[in-house]
């Protein structure tokens, strides 16, 4: 409520970003701020027609306001659906394909407060695939392109605070043992910042910078995910009746800052609220957490990630097994162990 919001206007020219969900609230006020510094922004989003709405607006906005750089606005739409990990795989590939550099990921995309549960045509819980698991899918096939773009390239993830109810729990990933919307919404962020830190410090000396972030309490499309609940909706009218609640805008001052501050060059692992790095909670700092969760996500991930792709990420220290189970289905560890008895025994 009295923080300062602030970021240094940078050159961007020859940068080039890509948003995901940038073409409404913290993303399309995030990609409009990068656009304006002469950046080159991709806003990955799923309706074309919206994303192109949203571009003629960013464009007409931008013509009021004289460009950092000097340079003409540069903004396109490309095709991503995160409920769909074939789609995720497939926006990284058709990128790579373009023979683009790539500076920024700002994985900004994400819905909240499902109720009751969902599950995506992939089997897992909707809120941990949108939010968390399809933005590392994406990462894994763009981590060769950017490291090849550094030093000083960035992936921004932008998390909440709500992973301060978060909790990694192997046992119930889909839900099935218990859910509470407001649990799996705070899981789903928690997911973002452990992987931020494991990535880190699996790729420390690659030049890539992972930050995540709390954007603060912000009035966006991302609250339609609750309209169905008196006490969230009453929550979000109180915050801002007192002044706790900011525009777009404000909100994505603390993604912004991450992405193209220069204080924080060749930063690692940092986390940010109100533009400011601070530190989180212990539990999202759990290195043997978050050698869990890796080994789980890429278990899920195996089958959408090619050959080529999984040397590369062996080659960069990533290990990815071969030989992993392909099936990506969301199960219970204990299932899991069963199972890989079974095949054992088979052979």
């Amino acid at each position: 409520m009295g923080a300062s919001l602030s970021f240094p206007e940078v050159d961007l020219a020859g940068k080039v970003a890509i948003v995901t969900g940038g073409n409404t609230g913290i993303g399309y006020e995030t990609s409009k701020a990068l656009a304006r510094m002469g950046a080159h922004v991709v806003l990955a989003c799923r309706s074309e027609e919206r994303a192109k709405n949203a571009i003629e607006k960013m464009k007409s906005e931008l013509a009021e306001a004289k460009p950092v750089s000097g340079e003409d606005i540069k903004i396109e739409f490309m095709a991503l659906d995160l409920t769909s990990l074939a789609s995720a795989r497939d926006f990284a590939k058709a990128y790579l394909a373009r023979n683009l550099p790539l500076h920024l990921l700002i994985l900004n995309a994400g819905i909240a407060m499902i109720d009751p549960l969902q599950m995506t045509d992939d089997g897992l819980e909707k809120m941990f695939q949108v939010n968390y698991l399809g933005h590392l899918l994406i990462l894994l096939y763009l981590l060769e392109l950017l490291k090849s773009n550094g030093p000083d390239v960035r992936v921004v993830s932008v998390a909440s605070a709500a992973y301060k109810m978060g909790l990694f729990d192997l046992t119930n990933m889909d839900g099935s043992k218990s859910y509470g919307r407001a649990k799996f919404y705070g899981n789903s962020k928690l997911y973002q910042i452990m992987m931020t830190f494991h990535l880190q410090k699996k790729l420390s000396d690659s030049g890539i910078s992972f930050f995540s972030l709390h954007p603060g309490i912000v009035s966006t499309e991302i609250t339609r995910g609750f309209n169905d609940s008196k006490f969230w909706m009453a929550f979000t009218k109180a915050s801002r009746g007192i002044g706790v609640s900011r525009n777009a805008e404000k909100g994505a001052a603390t993604t912004i800052n991450a992405a193209v501050n220069p204080e924080f060059a060749n930063q690692k692992a940092l986390y940010f609220e109100d533009c400011k790095a601070v530190v989180p909670g212990k539990h999202a700092r759990n290195e043997s957490d978050h050698e869990e969760l890796w080994a789980y996500s890429v278990n899920l991930l195996r089958r959408y990630i090619d050959d080529d792709c999984l040397a590369k990420l062996n080659e960069m220290g990533l290990t990815i097994r071969a030989d992993s189970p392909s099936e990506a289905a969301a199960v219970d560890p204990s299932k899991q162990e069963s199972q890989d008895v079974k095949e054992k025994a088979d052979d």
